[in-house]
């Protein structure tokens, strides 16, 4: 099989003099050592590479593998790893609505609590099914106050240094009862006149200032969120920008309000759709004990959970996954470190070195989490000899596939399993790539401002024909 902008005449930055180690074969013959493709503007200290046969044995190369170094997203893959770990693939979040109070002539005669699980994945048409339960009950008025209980999570982490998250779906913090991401959907809509805008959910305090034109030209739509130009401001999202007709129908998806508003808005208009009458006074509460469960959603699997969070690199919804491991592990009260404990002790458990790494939030989302690529191959080498091994390797997008790796890699699109991470300074790769007749763990992480996915890929691809040699080899020396 041929394989697009693989080159067999690789320049070599480094040879395997104390920086590489090459397989070896009987009596100590030694398998050709491995060469750094050069790439244009990207050297060699800008990297940290580790690559090892799944099943054991010394890493076949190892550059600057025990560095600290930025994950951006693949972290998200420790997170996973742990989470299967301690949580099981068949974890599953629970989310319910609760009252003290009676039920009489149609009305809840006192509060409804809203008890939050830390669910990553509750959304839009969760919230509608609970409310309709509700309805379902007899009650048609809730007389009390929503009192939102996220007492689950008794921190939430940071992502410091970065940007706030108005307008950014990106930069959404976490939350014990997060509900749609935070997110209003704005479908787009061609009318004679120009452009209509639809949001979902219908937020009653939400107000669009729409300054949408119609673009004539009859071109393509490339992307409506390249032509649109979106700002927030408080409970006001504006929207300008030239489109063309064939836009009709696309979707912008906008985080607005704070948390507790939003699941207080979210929750007016799924009541009302449900033919509840009201809006009650949102606030903050402990559930009571002895409270009536009213309705209860249990999320998806945490394996189908953890597909769409690295398939997409969702950053919240990895957030909540990472304190959930805090809320069912707590020692200091502190629920965002012991997250972090929780999966130190995960890996740990597993012989994976951790001495390098650090955690601020579980996504990558953070100038200061930190990992060793060493000490990240090694996580997916042991990942093979879990019992949720199946689970995990499915996690990780294929070239050309749905997500980050849709457009990325087409050469090995049968070959590889990669995640992704990407901030201003980092490009980084972790994952599993089939060569020479072996699987091998592959971890490559550039922490420098200027370099490109185009130019990590080309290492990858550059490494590939080697490592198709070293697989045959190996075999042939068996």
């Amino acid at each position: 099989m041929k394989f697009k902008h693989i080159s067999d005449k690789s320049h070599s930055w480094l040879r395997a003099a104390g920086l590489v180690a090459g397989l070896l074969g009987p009596a100590g013959w030694a398998v050709a050592a491995p060469a750094l493709p050069g790439v244009p503007g990207l050297s060699a200290r800008d990297l940290s590479v580790w690559i090892a046969p799944v099943e054991g044995g010394a890493p076949w190369l190892s550059h600057r593998a025990d560095v600290a170094v930025n994950p951006a997203s693949t972290m998200k893959l420790v997170t996973s790893f742990a989470a299967l770990d301690l949580l099981g693939q068949d974890y599953r979040w629970r989310t319910r609505w609760l009252s003290p109070a009676a039920i009489r002539d149609g009305h809840l005669t006192g509060d409804l609590y809203w008890q939050g699980s830390g669910d990553p994945a509750f959304d839009r048409d969760a919230l509608a099914d609970m409310a309709r339960t509700v309805r379902a009950r007899g009650i048609g008025q809730i007389d009390g106050r929503l009192l939102l209980d996220g007492q689950v999570f008794r921190t939430l982490g940071s992502s410091s240094e970065l940007d706030p998250d108005e307008g950014r779906s990106y930069q959404v913090g976490p939350d014990a009862l997060l509900t749609q991401f935070k997110t209003v959907e704005l479908t787009l809509l061609a009318t004679p006149s120009g452009w209509a805008v639809r949001p979902a959910p219908a937020l009653p305090g939400l107000q669009i200032d729409n300054r949408l034109q119609r673009d004539d030209s009859g071109r393509e739509c490339p992307s409506a969120a390249r032509l649109v130009s979106q700002t927030v401001r408080g409970q006001e999202v504006s929207l300008s920008g030239r489109l063309p007709e064939s836009c009709d129908g696309s979707h912008l998806y906008v985080p607005v309000f704070d948390h507790a508003r939003f699941q207080s808005e979210a929750f007016a208009a799924a009541w009302q759709a449900a033919g509840g009458q009201g809006q009650p006074a949102a606030a903050s509460g402990r559930t009571p004990a002895g409270a009536r469960e009213l309705a209860r959603h249990d999320s998806p699997p945490l394996s189908q959970v953890l597909t769409d969070l690295n398939r997409y690199s969702n950053n919240v919804m990895a957030r909540q996954v990472f304190l959930t491991l805090g809320a069912a592990n707590p020692q200091s009260g502190d629920t965002a470190r012991d997250a972090a404990s929780a999966v130190r002790a995960s890996l740990a458990r597993h012989g994976i070195d951790t001495q390098g790494f650090a955690f601020e939030n579980g996504a990558g989302l953070s100038r200061h989490e930190r990992v060793t690529a060493a000490g990240l191959g090694e996580m997916l080498r042991a990942a093979q000899a879990t019992p949720f091994w199946a689970e995990f390797a499915s996690l990780l997008p294929r070239p050309g596939g749905e997500g980050t790796l849709k457009r990325r890699l087409p050469a090995l699109a049968e070959q590889a399993r990669f995640k992704t991470g990407t901030l201003n300074d980092v490009r980084a790769l972790a994952g599993y790539l089939d060569a020479g007749g072996r699987r091998w763990a592959v971890v490559l992480i550039a922490n420098r401002a200027g370099i490109s996915n185009a130019q990590l890929d080309q290492v990858l691809e550059g490494l590939y024909p080697q490592l198709e040699a070293a697989g045959h080899d190996a075999a042939g020396l068996q």
